[in-house]
Parts: structure tokens; sequence; C-alpha cells
């Protein structure tokens, strides 16, 4: 079956100056797919994310967003996407629902949707708990879901979430995930900035990755990590006093010193790894950790870029 683009974007160009922030980006996204935009900060993944909803011009290129030309027809386009940016865009001293209210009042919709939309939001989204609180008494998490759930009130075929995770803690994390693919389940279409390759890995179907303005690369993350990411790597560590002589001994290896540990690259990974540790206890070298680290796409960035995705563009 042929799956329906919902956003295509066609070499698009944006300058601030004399420096391109996007630089003639070009891809297609799938209705009903969760695409990822990973890279660091200052890859230009925000500045796209703002021309796609219409809050930034670009200088060459073309966009379509639901079958509609983003030049031509921006007002069509915001009326079909919901976009939730990193900051919470509510008043602290309005309720959940108030602040609920006015962004359906932004949409003219009727107060039978109204009400739709905020059981819709109470069930997928967890705010039900919370609606008659002000919003200055949520903590973060309770802030980001009630944001999240009036940037798309106004029930959008399209979600864009910038940087949805920032700043949570690992537990808070994973449960904003599963609003996202319960969004999806539900049959939105969601485009995601993040520069957690966790993240993009563990909710995206495909992940573009950016740097310095461009796509570096686009796939399903398995096969990014699969053709791009390298070889399985094994990790031993032994007792310092005997890491020189573990090096020797695992030398057909071409074994590599990195982090106090022995790293090897293999296309066979357990059996190199039930080689290497025969040997190594034969020789009385006692092994302290010994595992295989499948590649990451943190790996798959270094292997474009040079250079890890917490570092500065």
């Amino acid at each position: 079956m042929v799956e329906k683009i919902i956003i295509e974007v066609e070499d698009l160009v944006k300058h601030y100056g004399e420096v391109k922030a996007v630089d003639d980006v070009s891809f297609a996204v799938e209705e009903g797919e969760i695409f990822g935009l990973l890279g660091p900060n200052g890859a230009g993944k925000t500045t796209l994310m703002e021309i796609l909803c219409s809050l930034r011009r670009f200088d060459r290129g073309r966009v379509t967003i639901n079958g509609f030309d983003l030049a031509k027809n921006s007002l069509k386009v915001r009326a079909t996407i919901g976009f939730c940016p990193q900051e919470t865009l509510l008043y602290d001293l309005l309720s959940v629902s108030e602040n609920f209210a006015f962004s359906a009042s932004l949409y003219s919709l009727s107060s039978k949707k109204f009400i739709e939309r905020v059981e819709f939001s109470s069930k997928f989204l967890g705010v039900g708990e919370f609606l008659k609180r002000r919003v200055q008494q949520l903590s973060g998490g309770m802030k980001r879901r009630a944001n999240l759930a009036a940037s798309i009130i106004h029930d959008p075929p399209i979600v864009i979430l910038d940087e949805p995770t920032v700043g949570f803690d690992p537990n808070v994390k994973r449960e904003f995930w599963e609003l996202i693919k319960n969004l999806k389940n539900y049959g939105k279409t969601i485009l995601l900035s993040t520069h957690d390759m966790h993240e993009a890995d563990e909710i995206c179907d495909r992940v573009a990755i950016m740097d310095k303005g461009k796509i570096a690369a686009l796939d399903k993350p398995h096969i990014l990590k699969k053709t791009i990411g390298g070889e399985p790597t094994i990790r031993i560590r032994v007792k310092d006093s005997q890491t020189k002589k573990a090096l020797t001994i695992l030398e057909e290896y071409n074994g590599m010193l990195r982090d106090n540990e022995i790293h090897i690259s293999a296309k066979n990974p357990w059996e190199i790894m039930t080689e290497a540790s025969n040997q190594l206890v034969s020789h009385g070298v006692f092994i302290e950790k010994i595992e295989i680290v499948e590649p990451t796409l943190e790996d798959v960035f270094i292997k474009l870029t040079g250079r890890k995705l917490t570092e500065e563009s």
C-alpha cells in the first residue's frame, strides 16, 4: 500500500545574515508516522519547525503540508497543525481548563467540540486529574502535558513537537514517550525534534539526522545503525594491572583501549567474545566485565560528523 505524504519539504533554505540555518533541506513525512529530527543544538531543527508552522519565513524552496502550499495557504496550514514548543505557553494564573477554553476560542470551537477535546485530553494525555488547578501549581511534567493538550485542542492531523522532553528525568520522559505513541495510535502524524538519541530510537519510525542546517542521513533508526553505525563492539574490562597483558593477548582482534576498557569491533561478536574470554582466562587474566554493545544513533552521528551529539556545532 502506498503511504500518503502529509508533509513535503523541497530544497528549503533559510539564512540569518551569512549563516545558512537551513541548508537545502528536503524530506517527506508519511501520514500516521512519528518522524524525528535528530541533531545537536544549532543544527537548524527549531528554525525548520518554525518555518513549517508558518512562524518564520524561508528564503527558498517549497513546503506542502496536508495538501496546502505553505507560501500560498499559510492560514490553512496553521489550522492543520498543532505546534508544541519547548516553552510552556500557558497562563500561570488560569486553571488548565481555562487555558484550554482560551486556546479553543482561537479556533472558534463549538461547546460540543470543546467538551469532546477536553475529554480526549483527559483520557489520552492524562490531564483530567488537574484540570481545575492553576498552571502555576503544576509540576513540570504536568505543565508539559497541559501545554501539549492546549496545542492540539483543535484536533489537528499533524502535531509538531520541539524538544518535547528536554529537562525531564528518565521516568517522566518515558511517560511522555507513551503519550506521543498514544497520539500516533489515535491517528496523528507527529514531527518532533530532539538531541536525545534514545528518544529518537525509542519512538520514531524514521529519523533525519541534522547537522549545521543539512540532513546528513535519513532512514529508520535500525537501518541507520546497521548501515552507518558500524559493527557491534565487545567491551572488556580487566584489572588495571593486567590491561597491558590483555591487550597483547587480544592483539589479533585489533582491540583498542578506551576509557580503561578494551574495545573490539566484530561482525560476529558472540563468537569473538567467547574466544577472547577463553584466551584471557587461560592466560590468568581476571575479567571484571565483558559485554556486547550494539551501535547507537550516537555512533551514526559520530560517523557522519566526527562529533558527538552533545558537542556544539
